[in-house]
């Protein structure tokens, strides 16, 4: 959980300037037109239109408009109630990635302004999910910076095909047709970008679908498993719990219990 303290937007202001100062709060600016310059612990870093920079509280921070013009960017200042919980490594004393997704970010920092400063009944609560977003969003933009835009987009293609078909009994070698690779590529690929082997994806895909159906449906686990592509039930349901750290049971208990 973050605890917002300011929402701000520097619309063009030819007066922005921030003295040398400690920097009192964790922040996540994203810069949405021109340049702005910050020095950071001693070292200069340019934001350009689309540059998204994190600042640990704590962090020595100066900043300016840069010679060529005036910028706009949003910046959001809040705590950390448990930093470990980032999924990103903040004992850096800032990072910086250029967002791949600018116009959604944009979207979302001026939606994320607009509940700051509406103040109506239950804005708190959903500033905090905006800003919960914005730094997963970050976060995935870290990992994604690493990777070249083509092998992303195929990756992003064997995702959405597992997605579909998620019912039917996907082989690697039906991947490696649908996108035109070998099956070493596509197993090598897709866990350097997502962390899982596209099986494991796979899997995790029918245990959430799993989960719907068992909540909002009348079938039973048997019948879930079954229509989920598992042949065997106690597969289905090792799998379950090795995801979710809970049988499917354990839901079924629950809705009996309401």
């Amino acid at each position: 959980m973050i605890n917002l303290v300011s929402v701000c937007l520097d619309d063009m202001d030819s007066q922005w300037k921030i003295e040398e100062k400690e920097t009192l709060t964790d922040m996540l600016i994203l810069v949405i037109h021109g340049k702005a310059i910050y020095v950071l612990n001693g070292e200069t870093i340019e934001l350009n239109k689309g540059d998204l920079l994190f600042i640990s509280q704590g962090v020595r921070r100066a900043g300016m408009n840069a010679p060529e013009g005036l910028h706009q960017k949003y910046s959001v200042h809040f705590f950390a109630e448990r930093k470990e919980q980032f999924p990103f490594d903040v004992s850096c004393s800032f990072r910086k990635v250029q967002t791949r997704h600018l116009d959604y970010m944009k979207m979302r920092f001026a939606s994320l302004q607009q509940h700051w400063f509406g103040r109506n009944p239950h804005d708190g609560l959903i500033c905090s999910g905006i800003a919960l977003e914005l730094l997963g969003y970050f976060s995935r933009e870290l990992v994604e910076e690493r990777f070249a835009s083509v092998k992303l987009r195929l990756m992003q293609e064997v995702q959405d095909y597992i997605r579909t078909h998620y019912r039917e009994p996907i082989r690697i070698e039906d991947l490696s047709h649908h996108i035109d690779r070998a099956p070493n590529y596509i197993t090598q690929t897709f866990k350097a970008v997502t962390g899982m082997t596209p099986i494991t994806y796979l899997h995790q895909v029918r245990v959430y679908a799993a989960c719907d159906l068992i909540l909002n449906s009348k079938m039973t686990i048997g019948q879930v498993s079954e229509y989920l592509g598992y042949s065997d039930q106690a597969h289905f349901n090792r799998v379950f719990k090795k995801i979710m750290g809970y049988p499917p049971s354990f839901i079924q208990s629950k809705i009996r219990g309401l």
